[in-house]
């Protein structure tokens, strides 16, 4: 099986990116958190400390029954956030979003990835 890194693309046009379609998955009702850099600003970290993106992410998961200060939670969380690095960075290499979307949604992982260390 080939690892998240690697090149696993069947051979064969790419779906478009207009015709896929995703499953919604319904967590618990009441997740209301608005994201600290949800400011007009395309700097993610604009006016924002890591505490605010932590205590962002830790409100999603006490909502969930969940806290970022559970290490096994903690390290999920960590390996979920990279991973949506990774799908960032293939999207962008894709040309699915430009360099500037992909800056920016980087940014938010790595602050995704950081969040449990500023709890």
């Amino acid at each position: 099986m080939p690892g998240l890194a690697e090149n696993s693309r069947p051979s064969g046009p790419a779906p478009s990116p207009v015709a896929a379609h995703a499953t919604v998955i319904q967590l618990r009702s009441g997740l209301k958190a608005a994201h600290p850099a949800a400011a007009p600003s395309l700097d993610p970290s604009a006016g924002q400390s890591d505490r605010d993106a932590a205590g962002f992410w830790e409100r999603i998961y006490a909502q969930q029954g969940r806290t970022l200060a559970d290490e096994a939670t903690a390290d999920a969380h960590r390996i979920t956030s990279a991973t949506m690095g990774l799908l960032i960075e293939g999207a962008r290499a894709d040309g699915v979003i430009n360099d500037e979307q992909a800056r920016y949604l980087g940014a938010l992982t790595i602050e995704a990835v950081r969040a449990p260390d500023f709890l």
